[in-house]
């Protein structure tokens, strides 16, 4: 992401949608960056033999998006943001969410969640998380609606060629709000099987990932410069706790990075902090699939 340009919020009239515009708006205005909002309408077919007193099914659906709509603009306009433009039409959330990120060219899509992690960020919401899995841009989880600049962003990385590019998504929120990056990579130990076959030993590795992950900060450390951590253990529990001892208000994170299994997979360690954090997160996808 480089660059800030156009901000798109993904409502659903709910308070997890109004965290998301709230959001969105506010990162948006700050950046001086576009901002839109895009709501869809799932519950398009009535149940069989059920037609709404003195409606019709087309006339229904039509009150349906109308009130999307109004809600949409009314999160919008609560949001600071009267006037954005907002896209509402009928189908699968996720899909038709990423679908116009595409074609509006978004930089960055915003979904809301909610703040408690062992209640009801289960699978972080449904669409939130097919909306993560499908977009090919940057997709920021806000767990509230969060007005103020982020003051503390944690980029964690696993030395993939993704690396770069949640440093980049990182360093450009960063620039917006002028916030600390700290970098974290995790030195996750190999199961039996796979040390026993290695061609190193295990401290061996350790100081190839540890050269490998300075070099990365070396090549990316942007004028303002960022701090390095590194730690040991599971990485999505080690990105977690370095988050609550920091501090931190924003998470930056990457999905798995399979090809096409990139859009079914969110990989255990996005999917481990998405579900016990209670930060805002970035997940980044590959930079191919852009």
């Amino acid at each position: 992401m480089s660059g800030l340009k156009r901000v798109l919020a993904a409502t659903d009239g709910s308070e997890h949608g109004a965290c998301a515009v709230t959001s969105g708006a506010a990162l948006a205005r700050r950046a001086g960056a576009t901002f839109e909002v895009v709501s869809v309408v799932e519950v398009l077919l009535l149940p069989q033999g059920y037609e709404p007193e003195g409606d019709k099914a087309a006339f229904y659906e039509d009150r349906l998006l109308a009130a999307s709509r109004q809600q949409a603009e009314t999160q919008a306009r609560e949001a600071g943001a009267p006037g954005a433009p907002v896209h509402v039409s009928g189908g699968l959330a996720a899909p038709v969410v990423a679908q116009t990120a595409e074609r509006l060219a978004a930089d960055l899509v915003v979904v809301g969640a909610h703040p408690q992690p062992a209640v009801a960020r289960f699978l972080v919401g449904s669409t939130a998380e097919r909306v993560i899995r499908l977009a090919h841009c940057p997709v920021l989880v806000a767990t509230e609606r969060r007005s103020e600049a982020f003051r503390r962003i944690l980029a964690a990385v696993d030395l993939s060629p993704r690396s770069r590019g949640i440093l980049e998504t990182a360093t450009s929120i960063a620039g917006v709000d002028g916030a600390e990056i700290r970098v974290v990579y995790v030195h996750e130990p190999l199961p039996p099987m796979l040390s026993e076959a290695a061609l190193f030993g295990e401290e061996e590795l350790v100081e190839l990932q540890r050269s490998t992950f300075q070099r990365l900060i070396a090549e990316t450390t942007p004028a303002a410069g960022m701090e390095s951590r590194e730690r040991r253990g599971n990485s999505g529990e080690e990105i977690v706790k370095e988050a609550e001892a920091w501090d931190a208000d924003l998470i930056v994170v990457g999905t798995h990075g399979f090809g096409f299994f990139n859009r079914l997979l969110l990989g255990s360690t996005s999917l481990y902090v998405l579900r016990h954090g209670h930060w805002a997160t970035i997940v980044v996808p590959q930079a191919e699939s852009r």
